[in-house]
């Protein structure tokens, strides 16, 4: 604690400074993070962190069956059946790549994103390029659009070689986009039956089209575009009848091309640049403010491209070191698809979120009113599946955040603040963030619902925490370096990321939330006893959704007496954490000694009221009445205390979260369990649920077997920061890690190999990924294993 105390000295020095320059390194850094792509729910698509603001997208669909305009891809949807997409590198700041092939619909299409910073967020521009497939024979029809949801003018301008946007809001000021197509591009070939046919449009290199719509619906584009191509389609086709007395034929090529319309119309909202194209094409995107030193050229994109392509890799080398640990070419290349895609998956939204009153318990009458729509904010976040999680989600954030924040210590920093204000005062912060049309479009009715007495794991506290053991584990002889990198060590780190004022906010944060966990989510206390645990609140008789673990087997039939082992495990860990924050954040001896009071007294109420000896295991406990007591006879009690164990991740958390102490004979009973064949350990991973148990792979089987990537890594972090030096158990700690370790790399790593994928669990029985994909939260944790980074 003495080196803890020099720390928060030479922080006490240093705020003082860095407290005034605090708004100002704010204000440059939500310029420089103020355009992305930050629409992730898209294949591409980008937006500012502003609300009500300019919103662009890609379409496209293939030409060679009418009906692919049925089928125009716009949104990621796991039925496109793409045969891959996701970002091979993307920094988070000013540069980012990915390939998306599309076999169905004949094209593969490269994009290439980069920033330039000047006022006003800068300018950035998109580079597309690919080739339509060696099957495709009339080509594929392109489309870039820009939408304004708020207030402002923009215009159209339409020529042979590029259309051009000009336009003024309050929040981007004036600015100017060109969407120009290459030189090369190839226009699909004309049907030899249709040559000398009256009436068929002439090929062009682009075309252009200004609408006027309701700016709630300019999210949605793809719906508008379609309307449209069918209008123009029905009304080619009656010209081609006409003019080959019925015959055809009827081409996409020819039906789909839209012509120019809303030219220089300054009511205009939404803007589609459409461009038919065929074999090898390429077009840029260019936005630009009205700062002249933003300036973008188009020639200078690729140059711009591929230096910050080898920035991307020299700074994952020096970040995670995987060469170092053995790991060829291809292994890194897969290591940088998962950080890049996780990057790639962050999303600005806002809007309003779908909000009842606290949800009575089970079996309960539910007589609470209709759901109200909250009042509109925002998040910054990242999302656990672009195509069937698109949305924030607090259960998955902390983990995703602990591989952001060894990337980049800001942009990490920024996300935890967002999630942060989403909070309310009495520290509530809904478990998905639905915010919006756009958002609820992919939620199903039943889910859209937030309760306000539902709680979600506390893992935000992962990054919390990473930055104090990191300020903790700074020496005296490299303290500046440590502190000018404390978070990770891209650079990018700033003095508010080191005060103790921030420090403080996360501490009021945390502490609000804690309270609101033993307050909310408290249990009953058990017959003959006035302490109590933590019940997770939200169950049904087959999920537990609140707790994360959806489908693992509770008490059945649920109980209000039962208490749950895995949130007794969090609370106790934010009550160890709250404790570090307070020591780290300024002297308040009060609340210090509270902290430490409470978490003594949970580290022995962890064993007291959820360790079976019998089992030699961690269990839930419910109340079930006595068999055969008579109230006029027997003494005591008429309900008694009953364990509900199956073994599996609800029993490992307290080993997980580090609470159980290294010469603790319960540890060496955990591992045994984790190492046996029968039970947890797989070749591939350590499965959700014993092997042995009853409900392994029954039902919908989520979470009653298969093995999940975020579980695994706590098994192996904490099996590193806690047992593998310490205590009795080393050699078995050691050797359960290094197996595990390389099990989950092989398995992660030659599954992308096979599918070009990222998963959201995979199976324990052959290791194949399953469940939705790609996945690129928290299973890009597969990183921090790779480079042992924990």
């Amino acid at each position: 604690m003495q080196l803890l105390g020099f720390v928060v000295a030479i922080l006490t020095a240093s705020s003082l400074a860095a407290s005034n320059n605090i708004d100002d390194i704010q204000r440059k850094l939500d310029s420089d993070l103020q355009w992305g792509t930050y629409r992730p729910n898209l294949y591409f698509g980008t937006r500012p962190r502003l609300p009500s603001s300019l919103l662009s997208g890609l379409i496209w669909f293939g030409l060679d069956n009418q009906r692919n305009w049925q089928n125009t891809r716009h949104s990621c949807e796991l039925g496109d059946n793409l045969l891959e997409y996701g970002y091979s590198r993307h920094n988070g700041r000013d540069f980012g790549e990915q390939l998306m092939v599309d076999q169905d619909q004949g094209v593969e299409i490269k994009s290439e994103f980069i920033k330039v910073p000047g006022d006003r967020g800068g300018s950035w521009a998109v580079r597309f390029s690919g080739r339509t497939l060696e099957d495709n024979v009339q080509g594929v029809s392109l489309a870039y659009y820009f939408g304004l949801e708020g207030n402002g003018t923009m215009a159209l301008k339409v020529s042979k070689r590029m259309a051009k946007i000009t336009g003024e809001t309050s929040d981007l000021g004036r600015f100017r986009i060109r969407i120009m197509p290459a030189k090369r591009n190839q226009s699909p070939p004309l049907h030899p039956a249709l040559q000398k046919t009256k009436g068929i449009p002439e090929a062009v290199k682009i075309s252009g089209i200004a609408m006027n719509v309701p700016k709630k619906n300019v999210w949605r584009a793809r719906d508008l575009f379609q309307e449209k191509l069918i209008k123009q389609a029905q009304l080619q086709a009656n010209v081609i009848l006409q003019n080959t007395d019925g015959k055809g034929p009827l081409t996409g090529s020819v039906l789909f091309q839209l012509e120019n319309e809303g030219e220089d119309s300054l009511d205009s909202n939404l803007f589609f640049a459409q461009m038919m194209v065929h074999g090898e094409f390429a077009f840029d995107v260019i936005y630009e403010c009205e700062d002249t030193s933003a300036a973008i050229k188009s020639g200078d994109i690729g140059a711009v491209a591929s230096s910050r392509r080898k920035e991307f890799d020299i700074q994952f080398d020096a970040v995670f070191g995987l060469r170092e640990k053995g790991f060829d070419n291809e292994e890194v290349e897969i290591a940088q698809k998962a950080l890049s895609s996780l990057i790639g998956g962050i999303g600005y939204f806002y809007g309003s979120s779908l909000v009842s009153e606290p949800k009575p318990e089970y079996g309960d009458i539910d007589e609470t009113s209709e759901p109200r729509l909250s009042n509109p904010y925002s998040l910054f976040a990242g999302t656990p599946s672009r195509p069937f999680f698109p949305r924030g989600f607090l259960w998955d954030e902390g983990f995703q955040l602990l591989l952001l924040s060894r990337w980049d210590a800001d942009l990490s920093m920024d996300v935890l603040r967002s999630w942060y204000h989403t909070m309310d005062t009495n520290g509530w912060m809904a478990r998905e963030q639905i915010l919006g049309e756009e958002a609820r479009s992919k939620v199903p009715k039943e889910f859209q619902i937030q309760y306000p007495n539902f709680a979600n794991p506390p893992t935000l506290l992962f990054a919390v925490q990473a930055l104090v053991n990191r300020l903790e584990a700074a020496s005296t002889a490299d303290m500046v370096d440590q502190l000018a990198q404390v978070y990770g060590t891209q650079g990018h780190a700033t003095e508010h990321t080191l005060t103790r004022e921030y420090m403080r906010d996360l501490l009021q944060y945390s502490s609000r939330q804690l309270e609101f966990f033993m307050r909310t989510q408290a249990g009953e206390p058990l017959p003959g006893s006035v302490e109590h645990g933590y019940r997770w609140r939200g169950r049904t008789m087959d999920h537990t959704l609140t707790s994360g673990l959806d489908d693992y087997p509770r008490a059945r039939p649920p109980s209000t007496r039962e208490l749950h082992v895995d949130l007794f495990a969090w609370v106790t860990y934010m009550l160890s954490v709250d404790t570090e924050l307070a020591a780290f954040a300024g002297p308040d001896l009060k609340l210090n000694q509270t902290r430490e009071q409470q978490l003594e007294s949970h580290m022995r109420l962890l064993d007291e009221l959820h360790w079976n000896s019998e089992r030699n295991m961690y269990c839930d406990v419910t109340v079930q009445a006595r068999d055969g007591y008579d109230e006029l006879e027997d003494e005591g009690d008429a309900e008694e205390r009953v364990f509900v164990c199956h073994k599996g991740y609800v029993s490992l958390f307290p080993m997980l979260l580090g609470l159980v102490p290294p010469s603790s004979s319960k540890l060496g009973h955990i591992l045994d369990m984790i190492e046996d064949p029968n039970e947890l350990w797989s070749e591939f991973g350590i499965r959700s649920l014993s092997k042995r148990d009853e409900f392994y792979g029954k039902g919908e089987d989520y979470w009653r077997g298969p093995i999940w990537i975020n579980i695994n890594y706590l098994v192996l972090s904490s099996l590193h920061k806690h047992y593998m030096s310490d205590g009795p158990y080393q050699e078995q700690a050691n050797r359960i890690y290094q197996k595990l370790r390389q099990n989950l790399v092989k398995s992660v790593l030659e599954e992308f190999r096979k599918t070009r994928f990222f998963w959201e669990q995979y199976n324990s029985e052959d290791g194949h990924g399953q469940g939705t994909h790609p996945f690129t939260g928290w299973t890009s944790l597969v990183v921090l294993i790779m480079a042992e980074q924990y």
